[in-house]
């Protein structure tokens, strides 16, 4: 039977055609290709200055890591009237902040956290204090998320030295992080060091500081745990910097930002590692400041 429609041209084209029909039926139902993940979107939440209309919540936003748009002019400033140092995480689907509540020349105790589900509209959640004597300044509170737990690193001064700023970790009680333990202070990392930003690959953390002596940023690790055994490993780039926020890309690598306070602009590095890390090079983001970046 095969023989004999295959001598009949009708037969082989209908031949043909069932059998590209049934290669298609096939292909859609075994051979189709996954879905490719949609590339990450970027949020970068930012204070722009010292005078008193600059120190609010702004939210830029970008699909590539280094140019970044204006997503709202939040007009958020909290209670005190005064928004700095934003650091944002997203947890059990709402944005969070943490921030510094006063201009870096006015004394504060506390700093605070705020939420929001959209980017644009914040509320007050937490007052968290700094629960050490004799506190002079709390400034650019900073999230670390390790599992389920939700921590914030704060950088605290006393007035009874002078630099000798530490950086201290509060660690969240509740998943409204509405509640908040007293502090524990991250032992072997220098004094004087501010803006302390850690993220964590494989067993070993990385922080990355500010030597509010030299003003460089620096590399600092333990493989023990957050708050003990830290060693530095280098100072990076230039003097002149502060505020280091650190992501992983969509691609492994990581990627650095920096705020180049002394001439402005936020700056930015990669790496593979870590460890190694390549020259700065400044971002697309007019008006920024001290700020971290997130995926939307």
């Amino acid at each position: 039977m095969r023989a004999e429609l295959d001598r009949r041209p009708g037969a082989r084209r209908w031949l043909a055609s069932l059998t590209s029909a049934l290669l298609v039926l096939v292909g859609g139902l075994v051979l189709a290709a996954p879905p490719a993940h949609a590339a990450s979107t970027y949020v970068y939440p930012t204070f722009k200055g010292d005078g008193a209309a600059d120190q609010e919540l702004w939210i830029y936003r970008s699909t590539n890591g280094t140019s970044f748009s204006v997503l709202a002019d939040t007009n958020y400033r909290g209670p005190t009237g005064v928004l700095r140092d934003p650091s944002i995480i997203k947890h059990n689907g709402r944005y969070f902040i943490a921030y510094t509540v006063q201009s870096w020349t006015t004394n504060s105790t506390y700093f605070h956290v705020a939420s929001s589900t959209n980017l644009t509209s914040w509320t007050h959640v937490a007052t968290v204090n700094s629960g050490i004597a004799n506190t002079r300044f709390v400034w650019a509170p900073e999230f670390f998320v390790e599992g389920s737990t939700v921590r914030i690193i704060a950088s605290v001064a006393q007035t009874t030295c002078s630099n000798c700023f530490r950086p201290y970790v509060y660690t969240a009680q509740n998943t409204g992080l509405e509640s908040w333990s007293g502090p524990a202070q991250m032992w072997g990392l220098g004094t004087n060091h501010i803006d302390t930003f850690v993220v964590k690959s494989g067993s070993t953390y990385h922080a990355f500081v500010k030597d509010e002596t030299s003003k460089y940023i620096e590399h600092w690790t333990t493989t023990a745990n957050l708050t003990s055994g830290w060693v530095p490993v280098s100072s990076l780039w230039t003097s002149g910097h502060e505020g280091p926020s650190v992501i992983q890309m969509d691609d492994g690598t990581w990627r650095i930002y920096i705020d180049r306070y002394t001439n402005g602009g936020i700056w930015t590095a990669t790496s593979s590692d870590l460890n190694n890390w390549s020259g700065i090079s400044r971002i697309d983001c007019p008006g920024c400041r001290h700020g971290t970046v997130a995926r939307q």
